[in-house]
């Protein structure tokens, strides 16, 4: 029988996130993935803001942001009655080559499919000794008990049998989780927003051929509508993804006539090399728990979030961040019994969150279906209802693409490992992002030095900070930590930004970046405050 603290179960992204995380913080897992790890038709292809800042803090950010997608590639969002048709509005996003930091994080979103960003995952994964890579290898099934996991797993190519033994089991196992199924843990939501089409295919420069003003996102809108979006996955390859939103419920899979959905995209007939198709269920849905005993699921497993947003893979890589540092504090033994309690009380929340965010994005497609009829015709109706658009469809579909708010203002309210201090919950805003340092919330970046970022201080463990030049003494509390063998470093801020922007003259923040407790001194019972945070006291 092989013996390992975490087994992971799922090789995509989510997987491949934990399995790397917990590799860099020197916990051993094995991760098992029943295909060969390949990926031929990518399901996402932005890595978010926040995202970035987990690969920052790995060191591969200028790896993906290094990916093949070409650094001069303008990222505009182009609403469209066909591409090579009327172009009804456009939102400007600037190339990699041409995007600068803002001032809420030292990263920006990437374009980065999958394609290319789990291979950098995996490579990251197998850098650390006690990661353990299984493709071709899948659980066939598990028992739970008290003191954590037995699995049995088929080596796929070879038929061999092999059991395992993991104090913690994580699924990263995908939608039809059969994990999630064998414990019987439900989804609510909405089990069917739509059923949408995936095209894929491949042609040189469609730009040119079309005669059109460069972008990496099309959405087509005709007088039926906004019916689909066209999307370059990698202009070097020429390869495009053509997305109908939904499909009618008599549509037959088999009989797809990819030509004539392109046709209806493009404005006119095109020649070109088909990669590959499918019909998927679009859903709104969280499932009822993450976790049940030593069992923790992650990923599409517990959320599955309506793509517009890009809010779906990078949930749940926020999800392995969470869990990572907690099965840490738990295998050294500096957890507290209620600290892997946490990861449901805060994912779940957030995934609820996300997943309602990205619903109400999808649902916004869905106003623009009546009074549309001349849309494309060359008459000056046609020119008013193309005119009248415009800035409905920038203001409200273009939410989708305005998610700043979303990807950096998570915060954990309530949870039991986090202190509040009284002061009120600011706005939660999908769009915009209002940095804040009270405790649940990410704690925000600011420039140290060139090139260093507060954010750069946060990962190996927890961090104090003592902002200002008044600072109280913290050997009361690192006293505390040390007693519970708990990670804490000590960092002194003197820049009055800084000490402005987290409010506090002492701000305790997590292996993951968000806060736990602030204060302008310390309580009165710092042993008790470390236990709160780290999971083993109220």
């Amino acid at each position: 029988m092989t013996e390992i603290p975490v087994l992971i179960v799922g090789g995509g992204p989510v997987g491949l996130a934990l399995a790397a995380d917990l590799g860099w913080r020197g916990i051993d897992c094995m991760l098992v993935e029943q295909t060969d790890g390949r990926i031929h038709t990518p399901k996402m292809n932005e890595v978010n803001t926040r995202t970035m800042e987990f690969c920052r803090r790995w060191g591969i950010a200028e790896r993906v942001m290094n990916c093949p997608f070409p650094a001069d590639q303008p990222m505009d969002v182009v609403f469209v009655t066909t591409m090579g048709g009327y172009e009804l509005a456009r939102m400007p996003r600037p190339s990699r080559n041409q995007s600068k930091a803002g001032p809420h994080s030292p990263m920006n979103m990437q374009a980065c499919s999958q394609t290319w960003f789990d291979p950098l995952l995996l490579d990251l994964a197998r850098s650390f000794a006690g990661v353990t890579m299984r493709h071709r290898c899948r659980m066939e099934s598990f028992e739970a008990d008290a003191g954590g996991v037995t699995a049995q797993l088929s080596h796929l190519d070879t038929g061999r049998q092999e059991t395992v033994r993991a104090r913690y089991l994580a699924a990263c196992d995908g939608a039809a989780s059969p994990v999630r199924r064998k414990l019987d843990i439900p989804l609510l939501g909405n089990m069917e927003l739509s059923r949408p089409l995936h095209m894929f295919f491949r042609t040189p420069d469609l730009y040119g051929q079309l005669g059109i003003e460069r972008g990496t996102f099309y959405l087509a809108f005709d007088r039926n509508g906004l019916w689909a979006n066209i999307r370059v996955i990698d202009p070097h390859a020429g390869l495009w993804r053509l997305m109908v939103l939904d499909t009618p419920p008599d549509f037959d899979a088999n009989k797809i006539d990819c030509d004539a959905w392109l046709r209806r995209a493009i404005g006119r007939p095109l020649k070109v090399e088909w990669v590959g198709h499918s019909v998927w269920v679009r859903r709104g849905v969280v499932a009822g728990r993450y976790s049940e005993g030593r069992v923790h699921l992650l990923g599409d497993a517990v959320h599955q979030v309506s793509p517009t947003g890009a809010l779906g893979m990078n949930t749940g890589i926020a999800d392995a961040v969470d869990l990572a540092w907690k099965l840490e504090a738990a295998e050294k033994g500096w957890g507290g019994a209620q600290l892997l309690a946490s990861y449901d009380a805060e994912r779940r929340p957030a995934g609820e969150r996300n997943v309602r965010q990205a619903t109400e994005f999808y649902q916004g497609h869905l106003a623009f279906e009546q009074g549309n009829a001349s849309i494309e015709d060359d008459t000056a109706e046609g020119a008013a209802v193309r005119a009248r658009l415009s800035s409905q469809l920038t203001d409200g579909v273009g939410r989708m693409f305005r998610t700043l708010g979303v990807q950096l203002g998570c915060r954990y309210e309530g949870s039991a490992v986090c202190v509040p201090d009284g002061t009120p919950a600011p706005p939660d805003d999908a769009g915009e992002y209002l940095p804040t340092a009270r405790p649940g919330s990410r704690a925000p970046h600011a420039w140290l030095a060139e090139g260093r970022s507060t954010l750069d201080l946060y990962g190996r463990g927890f961090t104090l900070l003592r902002l200002g030049e008044d600072a109280p003494d913290e050997a009361a509390l690192a006293a505390a930590a040390k007693a519970r063998a708990m990670p804490l470093s000590v960092v002194d801020i003197a820049k009055p930004d800084i000490a402005a922007l987290y409010e506090k003259k002492l701000v305790l923040v997590r292996p993951d970046g968000h806060v736990a407790w602030r204060g302008d001194a310390l309580p009165g019972d710092a042993l008790a405050l470390v236990d709160r945070v780290r999971g083993a006291g109220a």
